[in-house]
Formats: C-alpha cells, sequence, structure tokens
C-alpha cells in the first residue's frame, strides 16, 4: 500500500490526533490536502480536512473515505503550515482550528438511521431473538429507518448501546448516514447559448425574440432570461428541442450587495513624514522579505492614506492585500475609501455576510481573484495566493482577541502568518499596544512616527470635568449627568450647524434595577451580575446569557410597587440628550441599535450626509470614524473602563479617551473634547488629556513591572467552569496542588509562578461557576512547558464530570 492510498484527516472534534482512511480508487485522482473529506467515524459521518498522506497504514482497521464535498482545496499546504502553529501554541486540537479558520457554515450535518437486514428479518421470522434484542428488532419491523435517538425512545431501554454494535456485526441491522443538512456548497447555474449558423427559419414570435437576444448576448444565464421572457423556460425547451442552442452550467458567485459610496477618499498631498514612511515600506516591498512596522500616528495623521498607497503598489505588483479591522462596523467605511482609490477587485470577509457570501470570497481569494480583502479578526485566516502585506488598523483594540476556543490574537496572528508568507506587516495605531510599542522599542520592530494631523490642522482641545463632590467644585452638586460646561458646549454646536458625538460605554437604559423600598437587586439567575433595564423593550436583560425578564411592577421580595433604575447607558442618554435639546435630532449606536444588518452603515451614513446632529453611542463611535463634521466630543463618564478589576485598565482606558477624542476636529474647524470624571488625577486621563503617549507608557510600564505583569512576562490563564460549585472547587483545588508538584519536577520553582486557582472576578457566568488558574514568567519555554504538562494530566485524569477546562494563552481578558 502506498502513501497515496491513504490520507490523514482532521476532525473538527476535542481530540489532539488526526485520523488516517483509505482513499477510495474513484476518489485518487480527485483528493488533495486541504479539501474537506466525510468519513466515517464511530456510528457517525464527519466532515474532516485532507492534512497530509501518512507514508504507512497504522495497525487500527481502516475505513474509506465517503465522498469530497469540493472540487479544489479550500487552503494550501502552506495555510496548513500555519493553521498547525496556531494550533500547537494556543492548545487547540488541529481539527477544531482550521474548523474555526474556514468560512462557517461548510460543513455539512449528517443523522444516522437504523433498519433491518434481510437477516434480520428472517431472525424475527424464524424466532431466534429473545430479550431485548428482540425488542430492538421488532420496533424497527413496525417502523424502518429510524434514528438511533428515535430507537431509544422507542423501546425505552439503557443497554441499546450494548447491543446495537453486536447486532450490527451480526448483520441484523445495518447504520445509514443521512445528510440533513448540507453545508454551503458552489452554486451553479445554467447558461444558454444561441448556436451561431443554426436554420431559424421555423422561428417566430417570442422564440425568434429569444435566440436573438441569445446571439446578441452571446450567452445568458437562466436567471436572466426567466426575468425577461414571461415563458422563459418554456421557450427554451423549444430552443433546445430544435437543436438551435447549447447549455453549460457555470459558477455563481454570492457576493454581498454594495450600496452607493457614502465614504469616499480623496487623493491627498503627502506629508514629508508620510513620504519617508512610504519610501522604508516600498524597499520592503521589494525585498518580499518579513518586515514588521510599527505605525503610530496621533489621530488623522494620515495612516489610512499609508494604508491606502501600500495597497495600490502591491496591486500594481499582482500581489494581494490583507487589511484588518477590530469591528465589523468599520468594513463599510474602509470599503468605500478603498473602492474609491484603488481599481482592483476588493472583498469583505466576516461573520455579517451570509455563510454563501463567505464561502464564495474565501474561494476567490484563494484563486487570487480578489486583491484586497478587507475583514475582522477572523479574515487573518484567509488562504491568499500571493500575500505581499497584512496591515492591522486599530492594531491595539482587544476585539483582536477571540474569546472562543481557539483564543488567538489576530495581532499576533498577523505576525507568524507574516513571517510565514515573507510579506511586509503593519501595525497602526494612534495608541499602540504596550507589547507592540515594546517591540519596538526594543528593535523588534521597525517603527513610523505621524505626529501631527494632516493640513496642519490642531489636535482637539481637551477638557477635564471633575465630577467629585467638594464644596469648591461648581460642577458637583448639578443635576443630570451631563455636566453644564458640556450642555453648552453642545449648545454652540447645534448653532453653529455642527455635530457632536456622546460616548458612554455601557448600554442599555440602566444597569441596575432595584427596589426602593427594601432594597432588592434584580440579578440574572445563571450569571453574578445585575440585569440591565431595557427601557424601550421594557425587560430585564442579561448582557451575559440573554436571559430575559419582562419588566416588573412589585417587589418579588417585598410586594411593593416602588422600583426604580440606577445608574446611566446610552438609552438613558439618548432620552436625556433628547429632553435636553428638543430640536436636535439624535441618533444611537451600539450593539442594540445596529442589531439589524446595515443598521451601522445607516447611522454613520446619516451623520455623515449631516442628517444627524447628535450621536450617542458606546466604544463603536470611537474606532476609526472619519467623521469630519463633528466637533465635539463629550465623554460621559471615563471611569467605567478606569474601575475594571483587570491591570489593564489604565491601558485601556487611555486608548479608548485618546480614541475617542480623536473622532473632533478631524475637518477644516477645531474640535473640543470633554472628559466628564470622578478620577481626574489619573494618569491615564492626564496623558489622554495632554495627548502624551510616551508619558503614559512609562507610567504604565512602571505598573507592570512592580506587578510583575506583560509585557514584561508572560502569562497563560487557566479556567475551570462547572455547574456544581462544590465539586469544582475540589477539582480546582487537585489541580492547583498538582500543578505545583510538576512545577518541582520540572525545575521550574523561581521560572514560572502559579498565581490560584481562585474564584474568577466574575464568580458566575451562564449557569456556570468559574475559577482560575495563571501562569506567569519571563521565559515563554518555560510557561508553555508547565502549561503542556497540566493540560496532559488534566486530559489524561478522571472525575472531571461536568467541569470543562479551558486555557487562554497571553490573554487579554482575565475577568
Amino acid at each position: 500500500m502506498t502513501s497515496r492510498d491513504l490520507i490523514e484527516v482532521a476532525l473538527n472534534l476535542p481530540l489532539s490526533q488526526t485520523f488516517t482512511y483509505r482513499i477510495p480508487t474513484a476518489l485518487k485522482n480527485a483528493i488533495a490536502i486541504g479539501m474537506r473529506v466525510l468519513v466515517p467515524f464511530g456510528r457517525k459521518t464527519l466532515t474532516g480536512f485532507a492534512v497530509g498522506f501518512p507514508p504507512e497504514a497504522p495497525c487500527a482497521e481502516i475505513k474509506d473515505v465517503l465522498d469530497l464535498p469540493d472540487e479544489e482545496p479550500l487552503f494550501s499546504e502552506q495555510d496548513l503550515t500555519f493553521y498547525q502553529w496556531v494550533a500547537s501554541y494556543y492548545f487547540c486540537p488541529l481539527g477544531q482550528t482550521i474548523a474555526a479558520a474556514l468560512p462557517q457554515g461548510i460543513s455539512a450535518t449528517f443523522r444516522q438511521f437504523v433498519s433491518l437486514t434481510e437477516k434480520g428479518r428472517a431472525c424475527l421470522l424464524h424466532g431466534e431473538a429473545t430479550g431485548e434484542q428482540l425488542r430492538i428488532l421488532q420496533a424497527l419491523e413496525r417502523d424502518s429507518g429510524l434514528s438511533i435517538n428515535g430507537l431509544r425512545r422507542r423501546i425505552g431501554t439503557r443497554t441499546l448501546p450494548h447491543h446495537l454494535p453486536s447486532l450490527v456485526r451480526n448483520g441484523l441491522l445495518q447504520i445509514t448516514s443521512t445528510r440533513i443538512r448540507k453545508g454551503t456548497q458552489i452554486k451553479k447555474e445554467k447558461w444558454f447559448a444561441a448556436l451561431p449558423t443554426a436554420p431559424v427559419q421555423t422561428l417566430k414570435g417570442k422564440q425568434l425574440e429569444l435566440y436573438q437576444f441569445l446571439k446578441e448576448q452571446e450567452a445568458a444565464p437562466l436567471s436572466r432570461i426567466l426575468a425577461q421572457f414571461k415563458n422563459g423556460a418554456r421557450l427554451l425547451k423549444v430552443l433546445q428541442k430544435k437543436n438551435l442552442i447549447t447549455v453549460t452550467e457555470k459558477e455563481v458567485l454570492r457576493r454581498p450587495a454594495l450600496e452607493d459610496e457614502i465614504f469616499p477618499e480623496p487623493l491627498h498631498t503627502v506629508t514629508a513624514e508620510q513620504k519617508n514612511i512610504l519610501k522604508r515600506l516600498q524597499q520592503a516591498i521589494e525585498a518580499r522579505a518579513f518586515f514588521p512596522f510599527l505605525l503610530h500616528g496621533v489621530t488623522g495623521s494620515g495612516k489610512t492614506e499609508i494604508y491606502l498607497q501600500v495597497m495600490a503598489e502591491l496591486v500594481k505588483r499582482g500581489r494581494q492585500c490583507l487589511l484588518l479591522v477590530p469591528e465589523i462596523a468599520l468594513t463599510a467605511q474602509l470599503w468605500d475609501r478603498v473602492c474609491s482609490r484603488i481599481d482592483a477587485p476588493v472583498s469583505l470577509l466576516h461573520s455579517s455576510l451570509t455563510s454563501a457570501e463567505r464561502f464564495d470570497a474565501w474561494r476567490m481569494i484563494r484563486r487570487g481573484d480578489i486583491k484586497i480583502v478587507i475583514g475582522a479578526r477572523s479574515a487573518i485566516f484567509a488562504s491568499c495566493a500571493d500575500l505581499g502585506a497584512i496591515i492591522v488598523d486599530e492594531e491595539h483594540d482587544p476585539s483582536y482577541k477571540q474569546d472562543v476556543h481557539p483564543r488567538y490574537n489576530a495581532r499576533d496572528l498577523a505576525l507568524i502568518r507574516g513571517t510565514m508568507a515573507n510579506a511586509l506587516v503593519i501595525l497602526g495605531s494612534a495608541t499602540p499596544s504596550l507589547e507592540s510599542y515594546h517591540n519596538a522599542a526594543k528593535k523588534k520592530y521597525s517603527i513610523g512616527v505621524l505626529p501631527e494631523r494632516i493640513a496642519d490642522r490642531p489636535l482637539p482641545q481637551i477638557k477635564v470635568i471633575d465630577l467629585r463632590i467638594t464644596p469648591s467644585n461648581p460642577h458637583s452638586r448639578q443635576a443630570g449627568i451631563i455636566s453644564a460646561p458640556l450642555r453648552e458646549a453642545i449648545s454652540r454646536r447645534l448653532q453653529n450647524g455642527e455635530q457632536s458625538l456622546l460616548f458612554l460605554n455601557r448600554r442599555g437604559f440602566a444597569p441596575v434595577f432595584l427596589c426602593r423600598q427594601c432594597g432588592y437587586t434584580f440579578r440574572c439567575p445563571n450569571c453574578e451580575v445585575s440585569l440591565i433595564h431595557h427601557q424601550q423593550e421594557k425587560k430585564l436583560r442579561c448582557h451575559y446569557c440573554d436571559f430575559l425578564l419582562p419588566l416588573p411592577e412589585r417587589c418579588p421580595d417585598c410586594n411593593s410597587f416602588f422600583l426604580s433604575s440606577l445608574g446611566w447607558g446610552t438609552e438613558r442618554l439618548e432620552r436625556e440628550v433628547s429632553a435636553l435639546f428638543p430640536s436636535a435630532r439624535v441618533g444611537r449606536m451600539d450593539r442594540d441599535s445596529t442589531a439589524t444588518k446595515g443598521a451601522s452603515r445607516k447611522l454613520l451614513k446619516s451623520i455623515a450626509q449631516g442628517e444627524l446632529d447628535i450621536l450617542v453611542g458606546t466604544q463603536m463611535i470611537a474606532k476609526g470614524h472619519h467623521l469630519p463634521q463633528v466637533t465635539l466630543v463629550g465623554v460621559i463618564c471615563a471611569d467605567h473602563s478606569l474601575n475594571f478589576p483587570d491591570y489593564r485598565a489604565g491601558e485601556r482606558t487611555f486608548q479608548l479617551l485618546t480614541q475617542v477624542a480623536g473622532r473632533a476636529g478631524r475637518g477644516d474647524k477645531p474640535g473640543e473634547v470633554f472628559i466628564q470624571t470622578y478620577n481626574p488625577e489619573h494618569y491615564s486621563i492626564r496623558c489622554a488629556q495632554q495627548h502624551d503617549y510616551r508619558a503614559f507608557f512609562a507610567a504604565e510600564m512602571r505598573q507592570r513591572r512592580e506587578l510583575d505583569y506583560p509585557p514584561h512576562t508572560r502569562m497563560i490563564n487557566f479556567r475551570l467552569e462547572g455547574a456544581n460549585k462544590e465539586r469544582l472547587l475540589q477539582y480546582a483545588q487537585d489541580l492547583g496542588e498538582t500543578s505545583k508538584k510538576f512545577l518541582a519536577q520540572l525545575k521550574l520553582t523561581g521560572t514560572v509562578n502559579i498565581l490560584g486557582p481562585a474564584p474568577a472576578p466574575w464568580g458566575k457566568i451562564k449557569g456556570k461557576y468559574r475559577y482560575q488558574m495563571l501562569l506567569k514568567s519571563e521565559k515563554l519555554h518555560s510557561v508553555r512547558l508547565l502549561a503542556s504538562r497540566i493540560l496532559q494530566h488534566a486530559h489524561e485524569s478522571t472525575g472531571r464530570s461536568g467541569i470543562s477546562l479551558s486555557v487562554d494563552v497571553d490573554p487579554v481578558f482575565i475577568l
């Protein structure tokens, strides 16, 4: 048996190993690495991924590949090397990693059905079966083709898994797999063309009209013919019967419906700083070598112009560029700006597209038909034919971190992929992450700085409003959430026909709903958090598990009617602004208001075309939007992010404040920013006010060094979850003790620190109690060595029933 008789398959299962299958003769010339394969696995049929040709057959029984869903591979061998690196680094099985990388919705779903064989019927007829086996055969005689679960319900026995294999082995039953959901497939459509020399004397009326139409068009798809001719299907049959037309099948590419450009990007005069940076990037493109580059430019300094010129240069050379953004809402604006400047095929790739649109976009990118790909974090896995550059815009943003398995960071993967593809990697931000700036300071990355806005526009003036209650503070005893200086500033903008943004990073009407008589607070039964009051839908909602409760009229504890909301969310802020400024046109941009497809683009279009005066929003309005008519930004409460129980709270606060402040004054008129806070002396707020990234970096790095946190160390977080609190606590304690033993055995004491296990800051989410254990070390190899040993023990250990263990390498959130 040669190596090409066998295929190695990775399955989307929590199993680290791959599996070997035999390639049937009919599929030998069609199968290739990177293709999906349908294979039997136990009593199931699963979709797997071909990842290699093993040199020899294993000792175990080998089953045959059943089918190939695709005509071509979905990823290359270079992509496979990248996926293998991701799987290894983030401790995720290869099959699950590939499944996460490929477009969602492509895998078929099967259901197993059990039926009697002729031998089974004969066994029943001659009375040769007894006991439980007789009951199984009789149930299938009455209703052939039951699913396994249906059979279990029908006979009501727990011994079915014991008897079923022996009945199949003895030839009394057979199990078949039936596809119940196809998964995304290639779409084809019939095309019709007229034979140019065909005799058409017998044609008249609509038949002749259709023939002439096909002759003029050379070829036309069925959908266009049916749309233009009332009885198109009947007419085509007549022409086919007379052998006057030919019929072929062509692939139909499904692409998202594109709207008119809202944000076209004019050609700008390049500044001296931009020219210097572009010269360095041009040299990297010509060298076709890995070149990591941190582009640190203040908001409005022309980073997008750098991106556009790099993309244009790559397109000229026939290469591809991948542009990553942290929010899907940003893709529409970037689409407009790229398409208005670069004449090349551009594609979106993100989770808001349909499964079919993503599937077709993926294959066009792989073929090299698409030159520029714009997408959110998952687009980092796109299979590019000739990748020349990866641009990570707003590289500091925590949204690049995936919070489910595999827990990758797209910014970090961009650098790994750039290394493998010999590509330019640009990390762009006005507020670089500490890790990226630290790497640039250590000369691991090249760095380019744009210290000023284009066209000599000034950075916005930032004023800090102290909300603390003190005798000398004139703003401390005001009514409402908007301070008097901010109200006056909004009024001036309304009078001048200018626009304002109000930033509050908390959606809903209010974060707490309680009884004013007894103090009872409505909390989620599944999570240790308060329910959020949503006034518009008249419900209390949990933002973690989506538990819903109709807005109550009485307190369940004391039966009082005195229920009220406490605190502020964007929904309540929108109402307050509308009451304060009744003539203003107010909009809101958060996850609730943009839940439907196209809603965020519609909102941005409204403000870009001057149809809104004030836009209220969460961090969705803080990232990357270019809105030239906005001259005022108000930060309603800067302390929400500052008071998070997370060592990155100061960094996130500085980044959010700087980014949202950067939305002001990007046009011809100067901008102004008001930051309301109870912590006006905090260094992150003071540095944001002074537009001083270097001072913030120095202060934050001192804090990180004292606490031994990244980027000075590397971390891996183990998260344990379970519904039984006592069992979870016992397992967490046992895992902690075992981890300390491994620490000593591997001689890593003093090199790796173990924190915990301890309850997570959010101790219960979605009905599961949560514990975590943090590993920290200055040496990546050491912390990974210990983590590998702990994971190996956890997979081999017993007593984990009902407890899930997840591992997060380089965690961004440890809540």
